[in-house]
C-alpha cells in the first residue's frame, strides 16, 4: 500500500493499522488509546488492592488450616508436598512487591508481619518433618499459630474495610 510505513519501528506499524502513517488523525488516535490504557490500568491497581489483598489472606489462612489439618492426621506433608504451602508466601511477596507504593498503609505493614509469621509456620514444619521430628506435640503450637494468622488477617480486614 503506498505511503504505508516500511520498517520495523513499531509505531509506524501501528499507525498503519489505522490507514496511512502520515494521518495525523491516526497518530492523535493512537496516543489517545495509549492514555487511556495506561489510565485505566493504573485505576484497576488501584481500585484492586483491597480485593487482591483479601484473596491472599483467605488462601494464606486456608493453607495454614490446611497444613494443620495434614500434622494433625499423622501423615504429615511430604518434600515434595512442602511446595504447596510455601508457594503462596512467595505470591505474596509478590503482591507486596507490586503494591509497595502503600508500604505507609497500616493494611499493607501488617500483611507483611502476617505473610512472614506464615512463613516462619511453614518453615518450622518443614524443618521438623525434615528431622523426622513432626509429631502429635506439634498440633498445638500449630493450632495456636494458625488462630494468630486468623486473627491478624481480621484485624487486616478492618484495616481494608476502613480505608486503611
Amino acid at each position: 500500500m503506498p505511503g504505508v510505513a516500511q520498517g520495523a519501528d513499531g509505531f509506524k506499524a501501528v499507525l498503519s493499522v489505522f490507514g496511512y502513517a502520515r494521518c495525523y488523525g491516526a497518530r492523535r488516535m493512537c496516543r489517545r488509546f495509549a492514555i487511556v490504557l495506561v489510565v485505566c490500568g493504573a485505576g484497576c491497581l488501584w481500585r484492586s488492592y483491597g480485593t487482591i489483598m483479601q484473596v491472599h489472606l483467605d488462601v494464606l489462612t486456608e493453607t495454614a488450616d490446611k497444613l494443620c489439618s495434614v500434622v494433625e492426621s499423622g501423615r504429615g506433608p511430604t518434600a515434595a508436598g512442602m511446595a504447596e504451602y510455601v508457594y503462596p508466601a512467595q505470591r505474596a511477596r509478590e503482591f507486596m512487591r507490586q503494591f509497595n507504593g502503600y508500604r505507609d498503609r497500616k493494611s499493607y505493614q501488617q500483611f507483611g508481619v502476617l505473610v512472614d509469621r506464615y512463613e516462619t509456620l511453614v518453615h518450622e514444619v518443614d524443618a521438623a518433618r525434615a528431622q523426622r521430628q513432626l509429631g502429635p506435640q506439634d498440633v498445638s503450637h500449630l493450632h495456636s499459630e494458625r488462630e494468630a494468622l486468623y486473627a491478624l488477617a481480621a484485624e487486616i480486614r478492618v484495616q481494608l474495610k476502613s480505608g486503611h
